[in-house]
């Protein structure tokens, strides 16, 4: 499921740091919906929802916005959305 609504996204890719056991940090943007994820290259795990300037967003919100499709536009409840940051704050 995270994969079909993962290619629903138009993504642009910019590598933000790199770790050796991690690989590189890749941010993630939507130029439709603005909407922004973080996963590592090298981890196989799933992406997490980040802010604009890069923190870990809420783990309701993350699980949230990847279980859903692109909303193709931007929108005000995104905004809303991006106030909530996760309490642990860490890259992990």
């Amino acid at each position: 499921m995270l994969e079909t609504n993962w290619a629903t996204h138009d993504f642009t890719v910019k590598m933000l740091d790199w770790s050796a056991s991690r690989g590189s940090r890749l941010a993630y943007s939507c130029r439709r919906c603005g909407r922004k994820f973080c996963r590592f290259s090298l981890v196989s795990r799933d992406p997490w929802a980040i802010d604009g300037e890069g923190r870990r967003l809420d783990i309701t919100i993350s699980n949230r916005w990847l279980a859903e499709a692109c909303p193709g536009s931007f929108n005000a409840r995104d905004d809303e959305d991006r106030k909530h940051l996760s309490k642990s704050g860490s890259h992990s």
